[in-house]
């Protein structure tokens, strides 16, 4: 048996609109970056057009952090158990990241946890749709609300995925999306900023272009266009634009698919999880996940191992996830300690994940669901 943890998605449109690219122009925002656009205008139907494409979702965080204006010190809150993008973007806009433990059953930012570190300094928090399942919304919106902080989702892994009607990324003040090569929909390298303020869409703008006003100049609105702001040059590569079109043409697929797969597991291992074993991915009522992930959390940290080498021998690739940002030489010269927050540390010991994409099938999981089972059992 061989099982891979990522297989690509291959619409079958990708080589043709490379080479469409390759023999057109590769200026920035040029035809295929406008595709991707109208395309996208459909899959985040429930707001206005305030997007922009970026070259990864790390530089989306690093926009919209850059547009929170934050001064030496203000404060901005995240789960620990995560990957560097977000807190990285805090440091580089002058802000401090704060971290928090995480809910146990969606692995998301633990809101208990993360309204008793607010303070006079906070300004934002940025909550993450850990496995493409959404946060509680509703109540972090409300918390957000009442402390004066600025939202940002970090909606990496959440591209079709949502909370109860609402497209994940929509939400707040900011949404990031990642298109990176492990993502449902990939380009190799790549990112969406969403904006729910139009001036904050605006500087964006401007931002991403070395702090110009070249959309403004290119869409007739001045003569000339020249520096207005600090900035970077964060836009998509028109090649990677052109690959992400013809990936979005098959979203819906893509998204049908994990989600199939992601159920299937939910089925086949409920005897890990009744008998004790584990807790299998939770899915509560409100969200709508896109199969980015499926893990599974072990009673132990041996346990998980055990199974994790077993699967190995069988020819599946299943994998853990993030060491906690606390725990890291970084989060440590922060100041923090190990055993600051207990949850994060349990799931980066406990959490596996198995392999799911459009190329799993049905019998795979069943296969793997069995070997696990069996093992486990025997092991147990």
């Amino acid at each position: 048996m061989n099982i891979p943890f990522y297989a690509r998605h291959c619409t079958g449109q990708e080589e043709t609109a490379l080479l469409s690219c390759l023999n057109g122009e590769l200026a920035t925002d040029g035809l295929f970056t406008k595709k991707v656009l109208s395309q996208l205008s459909s899959v985040y139907s429930d707001r206005d057009s305030r997007y922009m494409l970026t070259a990864s979702c790390s530089l989306a965080l690093e926009t919209a952090l850059e547009m929170c204006g934050l001064s030496n010190g203000d404060e901005v809150l995240l789960p620990s158990y995560n990957f560097p993008s977000a807190a990285n973007a805090v440091l580089k806009a002058g802000g401090v990241p704060v971290f928090c433990d995480i809910d146990p059953d969606t692995q998301n930012i633990s809101l208990k946890d993360a309204a008793g570190r607010i303070t006079s300094r906070t300004r934002a928090i940025i909550p993450v749709h850990y496995a493409g399942i959404s946060c509680d919304m509703d109540r972090l919106l409300k918390l957000a609300g009442e402390a004066g902080l600025t939202v940002i989702e970090d909606a990496a892994q959440a591209i079709d995925a949502f909370y109860k009607e609402a497209s994940l990324g929509t939400l707040g003040d900011f949404g990031c999306v990642s298109f990176h090569y492990t993502k449902n929909i990939s380009c190799g390298e790549g990112g969406l900023l969403l904006c729910r303020d139009r001036s904050d869409f605006e500087k964006a703008r401007c931002y991403r272009v070395h702090g110009t006003n070249r959309d403004a100049f290119f869409n007739g609105e001045c003569n000339r266009y020249t520096w207005v702001c600090p900035g970077s040059s964060t836009a998509v590569s028109e090649l990677c634009a052109a690959l992400l079109s013809a990936q979005l043409s098959g979203l819906q697929q893509i998204t049908t698919t994990r989600k199939r797969r992601l159920q299937d597991y939910l089925r086949f291992l409920k005897p890990l999880e009744q008998d004790g074993y584990a807790r299998l991915m939770a899915i509560p009522d409100y969200a709508s996940p896109n199969g980015h992930i499926f893990y599974v959390r072990f009673a132990s940290q041996a346990l998980r191992e055990r199974m994790r080498k077993l699967l190995m021998e069988h020819g599946i690739d299943a994998k853990t996830h993030y060491v906690p940002l606390h725990i890291s030489p970084m989060g440590a010269k922060l100041g923090y300690k190990q055993s600051d927050f207990p949850e994060s540390l349990a799931c980066y010991d406990t959490l596996l994940r198995l392999p799911i994409h459009t190329k799993l099938t049905r019998q795979q999981v069943c296969e793997i669901s069995e070997i696990m089972i069996k093992g486990i059992r025997f092991y147990g």
